[in-house]
């Protein structure tokens, strides 16, 4: 692999027009010296996201029309696509600088990687880091089910892989992103690198915060890459590796959506609490006791129990940058 890889972002994208700017200005800002493409697929947006794609034309290459979805975006405009390397960037999300140069550093250091994923900054819609991620290590199928989840909006995936695993599959539109990184994974370990990358923009509107899918498409997820043999293979969960896992999923997925609803789920395992594994524990106590912690405990005293949000490291560092 040459020292600054050629690089595509594909950006699938529905009227997101308000943020969609930041995240093409994040990439044409970036200090990179190898070359760069964005691909934007756009699902026929009705707000002022055209507009803004007509603005940055001459960088682009852009289309708006009906499609079926996510996957459905992603994969047109990955067929568009001819770098070595490929991203997949929200449209509501953006890069800090010195992602790409540090991506190709990475990629240069770990040449057996299969993709690369680095750190994230979480804000709310005034701007304000409301938590920060910077997970460390290799990235393989166990990690990715029971560590952390590789962050879409800051992974970089070598695009012969992408391919060998046959790109995203409609089957699993909701986590389609994670089921890319964990088919990859049973190829070739991904590997997550000390440097923030991009930021992930908290707002209503988020797929996670409004579907009620995640928990289903991500058993299936799990149970697709099962069937087939050359991931059967390689990675399998134990029954009671699976228990635990979906019941740690259904209770935080749902609690996404309905925070009441998995207050539920979690008071229903409480008579077997000591049955899973500390992992799933936590989550259990965690939707459970605290709801009756918070009828019991004043406000102010549960907000000063709580660890502070790992946000320190970015006292410094303008989040505005793209605006420079």
């Amino acid at each position: 692999m040459e020292q600054f890889p050629f690089i595509s972002i594909v950006i699938p994208s529905w009227n997101q027009g308000k943020y969609i700017e930041r995240t093409l200005l994040s990439i044409l800002k970036q200090d990179y010296p190898g070359r760069v493409e964005i691909i934007v697929s756009d699902g026929g947006s009705t707000d002022e996201t055209v507009a803004v794609l007509k603005k940055y034309g001459e960088h682009l290459i852009w289309w708006s029309a009906r499609d079926k979805g996510f996957v459905d975006a992603v994969t047109k405009g990955v067929a568009h696509t001819n770098g070595e390397i490929l991203a997949i960037q929200s449209s509501d999300d953006y890069y800090l600088p010195g992602a790409f140069r540090a991506v190709a550093a990475a990629f240069q250091h770990y040449p057996e990687a299969g993709f690369i994923s680095g750190g994230e900054y979480a804000i709310d819609l005034a701007g304000n880091i409301v938590g920060s991620g910077n997970p460390s290590g290799l990235i393989t199928p166990h990690s990715i089910l029971f560590q952390t989840i590789p962050p879409q909006h800051a992974t970089f995936v070598k695009r012969r892989f992408f391919e060998e695993t046959g790109g995203m599959r409609r089957e699993v539109d909701m986590c389609a992103d994670i089921d890319q990184w964990y088919r990859v994974a049973h190829l070739a370990s991904g590997q997550y690198i000390p440097a923030m990358l991009a930021v992930y923009q908290l707002h209503p509107d988020q797929r996670t915060v409004t579907s009620d899918k995640w928990f289903p498409n991500l058993m299936k997820m799990v149970e697709l890459c099962e069937q087939e043999p050359r991931y059967g293979q390689e990675f399998r969960l134990t029954d009671e590796e699976r228990r635990n896992l979906y019941t740690y999923w259904e209770i935080n997925w749902t609690g996404k959506r309905d925070m009441a609803a998995a207050r539920s789920i979690a008071f229903s395992k409480l008579p077997s609490l000591l049955s899973y594994s500390p992992r799933t524990r936590r989550m259990i106590l965690g939707a459970s006791i605290n709801s009756i912690l918070k009828k019991l405990v004043p406000t102010s005293v549960l907000n000063a129990l709580r660890p502070a949000v790992s946000v320190a490291p970015s006292a410094k560092l303008d989040l505005e940058w793209w605006k420079n």
